[in-house]
Formats: C-alpha cells, sequence, structure tokens
C-alpha cells in the first residue's frame, strides 16, 4: 500500500531547504516578506521507497487572497535538471511550515497535474510532502523537524465520489550515497571548530582513519558473535547473522584460493625485501660514522 512507503531523503536536500529558507526575502517596514519556502523535491521511485536525492525552490506568493506559484520557472527548472541527471523526476513537493494548512490543498493539486504530466506511468505515482520546521517550534527540538505525507482521497461509502482529502504520514529516513556520506563526516569534523572548517586530510590519515574504523567495526563485530555464541548475553539477530555471511561469503568469492597465496607471498617478499634494504642502510651509514671519527 502507498501509506507504507518510506521516504529516504539525502543530505543535499535539508541544505538546499535551509539555505532556501536564510536567503528567503525577509518582511520589512516597506515589504512585505515571505516567511516560507515552497520547492519542487526530485529523485526516483523504487520500491517500497522514493528516494528524494535533490530540491530547488520556487518564487510564489500566498501573502494575497489568490496564491500564485511561478509555474513558468517550475517548468524550466525541471526540464534542466533532467538533462543533467535523466534518472532524476518531480517525486513531490517541500514547504517550510510545521504543520499541513489548507493552501495545501491547492498546491498539492498543482503538483498532482505537473507530477503527472512528466511522468511516464500511464497512473499518477505516489506524490510526497514534505514539510521542515525551520524554527523548531515544534516537539523536535534536537533534531531537524522533518514530516512526510501523502494525500489520500475519503468519502463516505456509497457515495457518488470523494468529499475530503486526508494527508496520511510516512516514514522519513536520512540516506546518502557514499559520496555523500563521506563529504557529511568531514563537515562534522567542523562542529569542533570555532571557525566551523575542516581541512582535507591527506592519503596517508585517511588510510590511517579508514584502517582504524575498519578494525573497531571487526572488533565490534567479534565481541557481538562470542556475546551471542558463548555467553548468550546478547540475543541474537537474524538479520545481522545473515548480514554477516553475506560479507564472509563475498569476501570468499571476490578473492581465489590461488590469488589469495599469491598476494601473501608477495607481500611478504616486499616486507622482506624492505626489512634487507633498512638494515643495509643502517649498516652503511654506522660504517660512514666510524670512517669520519677515525
Amino acid at each position: 500500500m502507498a501509506s507504507n512507503l518510506t521516504v529516504n531523503v539525502h543530505p543535499g536536500v535539508y541544505m538546499n531547504v535551509v539555505d532556501t529558507h536564510m536567503r528567503r526575502s525577509k518582511a520589512s517596514s516597506k515589504t512585505s516578506g515571505q516567511e516560507k519556502c515552497m520547492g519542487t523535491l526530485m529523485g526516483y521511485y523504487e520500491k517500497g521507497s522514493i528516494q528524494v536525492t535533490n530540491c530547488f525552490a520556487i518564487p510564489f506568493n500566498e501573502s494575497n487572497d489568490d496564491l500564485e506559484i511561478d509555474d513558468q520557472f517550475n517548468q524550466q527548472m525541471i526540464s534542466a535538471l533532467k538533462k543533467t541527471s535523466p534518472n532524476e523526476q518531480p517525486v513531490g513537493w517541500f514547504l517550510t511550515t510545521s504543520d499541513i494548512t489548507s493552501s495545501c490543498l491547492i498546491y498539492h493539486d498543482y503538483y498532482v497535474r505537473v507530477i503527472t504530466e512528466a511522468s511516464a506511468r500511464r497512473e499518477s505515482p505516489p506524490i510526497v510532502v514534505l514539510t521542515i520546521d525551520t524554527t523548531f517550534s515544534g516537539d523536535m527540538t534536537k533534531r531537524m523537524p522533518v514530516r512526510a505525507y501523502l494525500r489520500s482521497k475519503a468519502g463516505i461509502p456509497g457515495a457518488a465520489g470523494p468529499h475530503c482529502a486526508i494527508f496520511n504520514p510516512l516514514r522519513v529516513e536520512l540516506a546518502a550515497f557514499p559520496g555523500e556520506l563521506v563529504a557529511m563526516q568531514l563537515m562534522e569534523k567542523a562542529l569542533d571548530s570555532r571557525r566551523r572548517e575542516a581541512t582535507l586530510e591527506s592519503g596517508l590519515e585517511q588510510l590511517e582513519v579508514s584502517t582504524a574504523q575498519m578494525i573497531e567495526w571487526l572488533e565490534r563485530m567479534l565481541s557481538y558473535v562470542e556475546g551471542v555464541n558463548k555467553d548468550g548475553e546478547k540475543p541474537g539477530d537474524a538479520q545481522i547473522g545473515r548480514q554477516l555471511m553475506d560479507i564472509v561469503t563475498s569476501s570468499s568469492n571476490n578473492m581465489q584460493p590461488d590469488k589469495l597465496d599469491a598476494l601473501v607471498k608477495n607481500t611478504l617478499r616486499d616486507y622482506v625485501m624492505v626489512s634487507y634494504l633498512a638494515k643495509l642502510t643502517q649498516t652503511q651509514l654506522q660504517v660512514h660514522e666510524r670512517l669520519v671519527s677515525a
């Protein structure tokens, strides 16, 4: 069912929404600013989930009695993003608000028409509504207040047609590609800096950090397996067991025995050669020092 969908929002979407909110035209004594921001969500559909990978803001105005949306700008942006990323398509829209309002029905009807026309499906795809409370006015004070909804029509049984619409909440999760995950980890290091700056590490430093993380994960996995098998202190999880089996199977399948044996022998030979050269250099330095001091 559509209500079982999971909305996976990528980090770039949150950054674009917050940046749009910070750059909005605020109200002043001479002009009426815009307190909310609205835009189009780009992504793709998967089985049981919707991947939201990109977004952009569109000009709109709800200060007057009639709601105004810049449809031409929206269509041009969708067309341009499709050329750069053919796999992405409009999957919904976002609004920086804490709750669904009556204006959302009009906005949603507009996006139903736009997304249905842009979609290659015969029937209208699921169109998600993402609300982000940038003021943190709700109960969520330690994390970004993000909610996703999917509109469904409701009515009285036996009636000619539906008489109302209901926005059903959906599950929202943070998803990231490997490149996005690396960027997020780098930006997380800037939180400890007063200037909010992070420097890129060299190749050897990155290798050292990655190796330390891998060792930490292996020790954690070993501790979990020993706790389940020996002591029984930790409850077993079939899903974790299958994932561990997949890791072991993939490692053994990717490396053939003869190649593994050759890799170990070559590594051992390289180590012996480096050790021999280091000792030879040390001996030559000691002989040189004795000749100079003599």
